[in-house]
């Protein structure tokens, strides 16, 4: 989107929302009604800058104006966004290909859980290398520490956090499937807790279905 050259008509509401300095605007929207200067504030940009992010926000129909306060004799606007969700098409977006939406998605969750689990522990920094290989064909570049396998330097690092990190691959017919599926849903509503206020999540139970 660097130098991108924004046309109000026409705006694309993709090209807003999965842009970082127009998404910036209506996150900090989606916390309470704001206006062009509150905004400016918060996102560190200057005030004409806010104000013509905001103007494109309205023209797609993604930000609206919530209130308008009287200050020192002049109208100050305050915006909201104009929806809870949007749906955009995917040919829209960014993304080459789904899989390829799939990879950052899950490549950022990860990274994320990791972190967390990091600063939670107080784990040190691992000596770890970077194991480079190809797996059907692609390149692949593991961490690993030295001497161990990847799924050992897994359970070595996260040992402490008594979690359990591993991918099993399964080859299931249709009936193991199904029967897999009412034993994992037993399995969640046995240890099932609801989420309180200022609680966080410490686990996490998923099955993945892939095609074949």
């Amino acid at each position: 989107m660097i130098g991108k050259t924004w046309d109000h008509a026409g705006v694309n509401r993709a090209d807003l929302l999965f842009d970082p300095q127009h998404c910036a605007l209506l996150a900090r929207c989606h916390e309470g009604p704001r206006s062009v200067t509150e905004l400016a504030d918060l996102t560190g940009t200057k005030p004409n800058t806010a104000y013509r992010r905001v103007q494109r926000l309205l023209a797609a129909d993604l930000l609206t104006v919530a209130a308008v306060e009287r200050r020192a004799g002049r109208s100050v606007r305050r915006y909201a966004p104009a929806h809870a969700t949007v749906d955009v098409p995917f040919r829209d977006s960014p993304y080459p290909s789904f899989s390829a939406y799939l990879h950052e998605r899950l490549n950022h969750a990860l990274q994320a859980n990791l972190e967390r689990s990091f600063a939670r522990l107080d784990l040190p920094e691992p000596d770890l290398h970077l194991r480079v290989h190809f797996g059907h064909g692609v390149l692949q570049v593991d961490p690993v520490l030295p001497g161990l396998s990847v799924a050992d330097t897994y359970a070595r690092v996260f040992a402490p956090a008594d979690t359990v990190t591993r991918w099993v691959p399964l080859r299931l017919t249709p009936d193991e499937l199904t029967q897999l599926r009412a034993e994992l849903d037993a399995l969640t509503r046995r240890y099932f807790r609801p989420f309180g206020s200022g609680d966080t999540q410490t686990g996490a139970l998923g099955l993945f279905l892939l095609p074949g």
